[in-house]
């Protein structure tokens, strides 16, 4: 997993409260804690992964135009723009570094620490 993600590795020795900090990181916290939190980030990765918006809905399983409403609220909330590469790699990084970081993830669980063996599972 680790060389699939090449650099980005890196990210996850921040410390976590320096990634929490972070404007854009915060913002996808604020977006998870939303009342569609979970539909929102799979709209948001499914968007950071994917080259266009008729695919991003094919991977989310609904309708392009669907896909485009959650988009224009979730741009609200994150006040960044996904329509463009430098918008999508910026909020791309902030997801992976809240999903690193999160409350309740692996670094904050002793049992998951101890499955992975260490300060990450990479």
């Amino acid at each position: 997993m680790a060389e699939d993600l090449g650099a980005l590795v890196l990210l996850a020795d921040l410390p976590a409260s320096t990634a929490l900090a972070h404007p854009d990181v915060a913002a996808v916290a604020r977006l998870s804690r939303g009342p569609d939190g979970e539909p929102a980030l799979a709209t948001l990765e499914a968007v950071c992964r994917s080259s266009s918006l008729r695919e991003a809905a094919k991977l989310l399983c609904l309708h392009h135009s669907a896909v485009a409403h959650r988009i224009r609220r979730i741009e609200r909330i994150l006040r960044v723009s996904l329509s463009d590469a430098p918008g999508r790699q910026r909020i791309q990084t902030a997801l992976l570094l809240w999903q690193l970081n999160a409350p309740g993830n692996w670094r904050n669980d002793p049992e998951s620490s101890r499955q992975y063996g260490g300060p990450h599972p990479f």
